[in-house]
């Protein structure tokens, strides 16, 4: 019998934003994406990334936000895209539980928002289609 598991890891923008400032050769030369393509490599793990759209205000002068994300990558990403997948998360950190009485339109926009970034940096291929919304609680209307 096959067995299947979901795997996510929530709060990615720092990884974009190390990408971008530290701008490696290699996606798999940043320390966290090695670990997981080896874990991919030795156990075929799949894995979505969930993103904020933007660092929170909350760290102070250290802001950056998905349109910022460089696209040097994009093959990259795009030729890793049967493993690897981005979601949406939140718009940022704070405050906690973004979407417990969030409206259509403010959930829509936050989705849209990140999808058309991981489009331009990596590839239709690489968005994920399940939502892990930060702190798990989501209104109705945002459900929709």
């Amino acid at each position: 019998m096959e067995r299947k598991a979901y795997f996510y890891i929530d709060d990615v923008i720092w990884l974009m934003r190390d990408l971008t400032r530290e701008r490696p050769k290699s996606i798999f030369d940043n320390f966290f994406m090695k670990i997981l393509r080896n874990l991919h490599e030795k156990y075929g793990l799949k894995v979505q990334l969930n993103l904020f759209y933007r660092t929170d205000f909350y760290y102070g002068n250290d802001e950056f936000t998905l349109s910022e994300m460089t696209d040097v990558y994009k093959k990259e990403w795009e030729d890793n895209a049967d493993w690897i997948r981005f979601g949406l998360h939140s718009k940022q950190e704070f405050p906690d539980y973004p979407y417990i009485n969030a409206s259509y339109e403010d959930v829509k926009a936050n989705y849209t928002d990140i999808r058309d970034e991981v489009y331009r940096f990596a590839s239709p291929k690489n968005w994920g289609t399940t939502v892990n919304p930060h702190w798990r609680p989501i209104s109705k209307e945002g459900c929709k």
